[in-house]
């Protein structure tokens, strides 16, 4: 199924003058046009996983992209950041990229 729009959510260090203050930034942007298959059987994920979550989807990009977090349109808060969903591993390849993203919420 193409999905017309997700939110990429990366984790983007602050610049601060204080060497001990490691907080880090959500910045999310849009993509258009990824193919999203969601895994609905535990054998599934069991298969891609190792284990069984409550959710989870395989996401192909037709361009290199990296997130640490993933939103849906029509559920994604763009002020609150939530709810997003972590993106268990990437994976690269020539054109194209494979994100393997599971069902567990990022509580913020």
């Amino acid at each position: 199924m193409i999905r017309p729009i997700i939110y990429l959510v990366r984790e983007v260090s602050k610049s601060n003058s204080s060497p001990l203050d490691h907080t880090k930034e959500l910045v999310a942007t849009k993509y258009y046009g990824a193919r999203v298959t969601e895994l609905n059987g535990a054998q599934q994920q069991i298969d891609v996983f190792g284990r069984q979550f409550a959710k989870s989807w395989v996401i192909r990009f037709n361009s290199p992209e990296k997130a640490d977090f993933v939103g849906f349109d029509g559920e994604f808060n763009e002020k609150t950041q939530s709810p997003k969903y972590s993106v268990n591993q990437i994976r690269n390849h020539r054109n194209r990229t494979t994100m393997y993203v599971t069902g567990t919420v990022v509580k913020p």
